[in-house]
């Protein structure tokens, strides 16, 4: 989805120390959201010099990133990537990601995914992308479809809301450099 004439174009970028305190802000408002994330509100600790460090971290981290989407100054989506260190799944990285409500349904979760996949295809070493996503999280489960995301698996029950729902956590997974977008043969 292309950016119309009424809304202001969205970039993306990798995340800086200097982001911190924004970033503290957004990720704040989306866990008090609460659709889609396991993290509740009070959860979540992390103070601006803490986040400066962990966005520092990132940056010097070949294998990780933190990218951020703006309208102008404002964070309005995130997507962060962590990678194992050990040599029989670091080509694999784990990805989280969010928009903010008010910013949904305008394609900035696909730019994010698509940037996302286009910073996978470039890398030397990571050929796979795995995401956890709620079960009844449709418009996360058709984004994720639509970008070649596929079902691997799903922990049933795991996820418990303050109401007593249970929802499953499906895990699923993207291989960016493979022409077709599903796993290698043999897996």
């Amino acid at each position: 989805m292309n950016d119309t004439p009424d809304q202001k174009p969205i970039t993306i970028r990798a995340a800086r120390p200097s982001d911190a305190a924004a970033l503290n802000a957004y990720v704040r408002a989306i866990y008090t959201e609460g659709t889609g994330m396991i993290t509740r509100p009070g959860e979540f600790r992390a103070s601006t010099l803490r986040q400066r460090f962990w966005l520092a971290r990132k940056g010097v981290n070949p294998d990780e990133t933190c990218l951020l989407a703006f309208e102008d100054d404002t964070i309005v989506g995130m997507l962060e990537c962590w990678t194992d260190k050990r040599q029989r799944v670091r080509h694999s990285t784990t990805i989280a990601m969010s928009v903010h409500a008010g910013f949904r349904k305008r394609g900035i979760g696909k730019k994010l995914l698509l940037h996302f996949a286009d910073w996978v295809q470039k890398h030397a070493r990571l050929e796979r992308i795995e995401l956890h996503v709620h079960a009844d999280n449709l418009a996360a489960l058709a984004l994720y479809r639509s970008i070649g995301f596929v079902l691997e698996g799903t922990r049933r029950g795991v996820i418990r809301y303050e109401d007593g729902t249970v929802t499953d956590d499906h895990i699923m997974a993207f291989w960016p450099k493979n022409d077709k977008m599903t796993p290698p043969r043999g897996h």
